[in-house]
């Protein structure tokens, strides 16, 4: 009797133990199943940081956000430098143009006074000639000579024969004219022919040298040279 009796507590204690084991397990299973429900939202979020679903956020619509764009990146919103930053250096205008070299002065004219009347003469130096500024070569036998005025330029013209090489002509002519301020330079001259041009300001003097059929140099020249008239 005794058996029997311990065998029926013995199953009532079972029944007991697994109907306290179901009421557990449901007890864990809920709030599993809450958690899991709270948290399930956030998925579609997450998911759609992502289009594409690959790892590289910052290429979708999170992009609009960074912290390189938007107000943060430029300043306040207002378009005011961020704290701390440093101001843009922007140069002033110019305001003053550059003027460069001063331009020469005029030469002082070489001439005074009125200019001579118009003349030639063949063979010898014409009255009116610049003797004073311009000379021939020496032992020149003069061709022909000229001077013609218009308002304070006087033009001159001669041509001669000098026993001479051409070069040593065209030194006669430069030792006459450089120490009155003229400067020499070559000029164009035809073949067989020597040249040069001397410049002082407005003032010109041409000299073409050629070799005659005797061996002798033939000069040409022409020139103008300006005058103080007042």
């Amino acid at each position: 009797m005794n058996a029997r009796r311990l065998v029926i507590a013995g199953l009532a204690l079972a029944v007991l133990i697994a109907v306290i084991a179901v009421v557990f397990d449901q007890l864990a299973v809920r709030p599993a199943q809450t958690t899991a429900q709270n948290s399930s939202p956030a998925s579609p979020s997450a998911a759609g940081s992502s289009p594409t679903g690959s790892g590289e956020a910052g290429s979708g619509p999170q992009s609009s956000g960074s912290p390189t764009s938007g107000p943060s990146a430029g300043g306040d919103g207002n378009g005011g430098a961020s704290p701390g930053a440093k101001p843009l250096e922007v140069l002033p205008p110019v305001t003053v143009t550059p003027t460069g070299l001063p331009e020469p002065s005029a030469a002082a004219p070489l001439l005074k006074g009125k200019l001579p009347d118009p003349g030639n003469a063949t063979g010898a130096v014409v009255d009116g000639w610049p003797s004073s500024v311009l000379t021939l070569p020496e032992g020149t036998t003069i061709g022909s000579t000229s001077v013609s005025g218009s308002g304070d330029v006087l033009q001159v013209i001669a041509d001669g024969v000098v026993g001479k090489p051409q070069q040593a002509v065209i030194e006669d002519f430069r030792a006459s004219l450089v120490p009155h301020g003229f400067w020499s330079e070559e000029a164009p001259a035809p073949d067989g022919a020597t040249a040069a041009r001397f410049v002082r300001g407005t003032d010109t003097i041409t000299v073409s040298v050629a070799t005659t059929g005797t061996g002798n140099s033939r000069f040409q020249l022409l020139g103008s040279l300006h005058s103080d008239t007042e």
